[in-house]
């Protein structure tokens, strides 16, 4: 009889995250189809990368309309970048080679395992609260070098095996995005199809104690300036000598790896941020915030690139912690 591979299961902390999964692949979808046609747009890519931020802290997603996604779907570049020095989940092992197993508890659907996984989710989510106020999304190569040595370390100290998969490391990781913007706006009620379990109680957001339980924020591109042929030249030399030492430092991580294929996948991840020689046109985006009266409570400039018919934001050039209003 073949054996059932263990899959993961959430605790409470992360099925309660895993409900909202259903809205949130919805409003992924409907992003997905938007960007495709605002990407023609460097007014409209700019303010979708500031308002993604500005409306949930979701620096993730936000990414997705940036360079670093030009050549890769972001999510394949974080598993090839980031994760893919901690993952040891059997894959390539060689017949006779000995298993990594994990914590009997996971995958039995026990209180022990959700008191197990909550307590993975919970600590981590500190940490990401720690990483936001210090080092922030849009330096996402110490971001995720930072979080995903410490879910090692979490895991290990709470489930006691050196298991780790992008199922369970993402499983985590989303729900701290999660966790993180329903802090700042706050949540509904949610009950179970029995009308009577409670899956998410209310609860009021950092943005509603500080402009009301109304409140309405609106990023808005305010002026464009676009710059002259010889600007664009030299801003791409900029591009090469900002992104050049993360490359660099891309292969050297990736050397550092025994399994071919990661290695091999890590380096051209990295390798496909290196596209200054496609920049076309370049152009600087001021972007507002206003809150519901008008009020202007944050602004940044928003650096996008065209390369072909597309524009993208360069993530590498510009600050976005202005548009983390409740840290500024």
């Amino acid at each position: 009889m073949a054996k059932t591979k263990k899959g993961f299961r959430a605790g409470l902390y992360g099925v309660v995250s895993g409900i909202l999964v259903a809205a949130i692949l919805v409003g992924m979808t409907v992003f997905a189809f938007t960007t495709r046609y605002n990407a023609f747009s460097p007014e409209k890519v700019a303010q979708s990368y500031a308002d993604t931020i500005v409306q949930t802290g979701d620096g993730y997603n936000a990414l997705k309309v940036s360079l670093v996604s030009k050549n890769q779907k972001f999510g394949n570049f974080v598993i090839n970048a980031y994760m893919a020095p901690y993952v040891n989940d059997n894959s390539g092992k060689k017949k006779g080679e000995p298993k990594v197993e994990q914590n009997k508890a996971i995958g039995t659907g026990s209180k022990e395992e959700t008191e197990l996984l909550d307590q993975i989710y919970n600590t981590m989510y500190v940490y990401y609260e720690e990483l936001m106020a210090t080092v922030g999304l849009e330096n996402y190569d110490e971001f995720y070098s930072r979080y995903f040595d410490m879910l090692k370390q979490v895991r290990v100290a709470v489930l006691g095996d050196d298991y780790m998969d992008t199922e369970f490391m993402f499983s985590v990781f989303e729900s701290n995005v999660q966790t993180y913007s329903n802090k700042l706006t706050g949540t509904k009620k949610k009950l179970a199809a029995d009308k009577k379990t409670v899956l998410q109680k209310e609860t009021t957001g950092i943005y509603q104690e500080m402009y009301g339980k109304d409140y309405k924020l609106t990023t808005t591109v305010t002026n464009t300036k676009e710059l002259s042929a010889d600007e664009v030249k030299a801003y791409a030399d900029e591009y090469t000598n900002r992104i050049q030492p993360l490359i660099e430092n891309g292969k050297s991580k990736a050397a550092a790896l025994a399994n071919e294929d990661k290695k091999e996948a890590m380096e051209q991840a990295f390798a496909n941020l290196d596209i200054a020689d496609s920049i076309e046109a370049v152009d600087e985006c001021t972007v507002e915030v206003t809150n519901q009266n008008g009020d202007v409570v944050a602004n940044t400039k928003v650096y996008v690139v065209r390369i072909g018919n597309s524009w993208y934001v360069d993530n590498s050039n510009t600050s976005t912690a202005p548009l983390y209003i409740a840290q500024a």
